[in-house]
């Protein structure tokens, strides 16, 4: 398919702290390298008031054309099958660092599209297979609906399959945990399943503090609107850097892992959304070529290190006029490129 082509504004600045939030604000609970790379999750203003006013649902959507996203990992999948849905399986992670006081771990799961009796007659909690963490700075989380048998038993201590007598709420009962053990930021807790109150797998979070809601922010991520199960994969894509989930329905591209990753075949008009994600994951670009006249362009990514630029969609004479801005600043280039009219280029320090 050929695509119109189109200079790109330049690239923005990007150093280790270049998209900077908060120390208040919390890490993401799922990361984008858990699904495919190009899918992303979704989420929308949770449906219970009270406590769990500003919670949220969260699921993964992977591109089916047309700004279409769907759920399931093949078309046609039986919507049924648990396994059929994207999200299920991804590791859930904690926000941030607390202790756990609360927890249950080996709860059967339901059908997706249904509840189990013992759901409904409270002898599983609404929560399923979860845990609950008091945070280091004294606000409630939880983290809802894993998969039986995933919150390891070194979290959890809780091993029976259903409560001994009914409880929609069973942190302040049989799931009470005294002493529990600490847990890191980052920390793996359980697996995305479909446990409790839920009829399709989707990992459930919120805060609380003295039965209030608290709002969740988040230090890195960005989000698109997802209205109607439609959103442009170009976004616009607005990095989170400290705030809150959009009140309504919304694409997250979440941080991923740092590593070292490839991701080719990136189309200009994707490019930017792509260049941010990676920069907010701890990333800076290692290579930049382009193909044909800067409609696409192939990376290379690395942990960041020091300041850097990089800049893509340039012409001939921005090249060299950035070439010697940077070169005054002290800047060492490490790479360009060139496809027809369009150059690219990084510098660093």
């Amino acid at each position: 398919m050929n695509f119109t082509h189109r200079v790109l504004p330049s690239i923005f600045l990007a150093t280790i702290s270049a998209f900077s939030a908060s120390a208040s604000a919390a890490e993401f609970p799922l990361r984008s390298d858990d699904i495919n790379l190009n899918y992303r999750y979704i989420t929308g203003a949770h449906s219970s008031g009270g406590a769990q006013l500003l919670g949220r649902d969260i699921g993964a959507v992977r591109h089916v054309g047309n700004g279409k996203w769907d759920a399931l990992k093949t078309a046609g999948a039986d919507s049924t099958v648990n396994a059929n849905y994207i999200v299920y399986g991804t590791k859930i992670r904690a926000m941030t660092a607390g202790t756990v006081v609360g927890c249950w771990r080996n709860s059967p799961e339901n059908v997706a599209g249904s509840k189990l009796q013992a759901v409904l007659d409270g002898y599983i909690g609404r929560g399923g297979n979860h845990v609950w963490i008091m945070q280091d700075d004294g606000v409630l989380a939880l983290y809802a609906h894993a998969q039986p048998g995933t919150i390891s038993s070194s979290i959890c201590p809780h091993n029976a399959t259903q409560l001994s007598s009914p409880s929609f709420n069973p942190w302040t009962s049989e799931g009470v945990v005294n002493g529990g053990v600490k847990i890191a930021a980052g920390q793996v807790l359980g697996i995305v399943g479909n446990s409790g109150n839920s009829t399709g797998p989707h990992l459930h979070v919120h805060l609380q503090k003295d039965g209030a809601a608290v709002a969740m922010k988040f230090a890195h991520g960005s989000t698109t609107p997802y209205v109607n199960n439609t959103a442009q994969v170009a976004g616009p894509w607005t990095m989170l850097a400290g705030n809150t989930l959009p009140s309504g329905g919304a694409l997250v591209w979440p941080p991923h892992s740092v590593g070292y990753w490839t991701v080719n075949n990136i189309k200009d008009e994707h490019f930017q959304g792509w260049f941010n994600h990676m920069a907010d994951s701890g990333e800076m670009v290692d290579t930049l070529p382009c193909s044909s006249d800067g409609q696409i362009y192939n990376t290379t990514w690395i942990p960041s290190k020091g300041a850097w630029y990089a800049y893509a969609g340039m012409t001939l004479t921005e090249f060299i006029q950035k070439s010697d801005q940077y070169a005054s600043l002290g800047y060492v280039r490490t790479g360009w490129w060139y496809c027809g009219p369009v150059y690219t280029g990084i510098w660093r320090k």
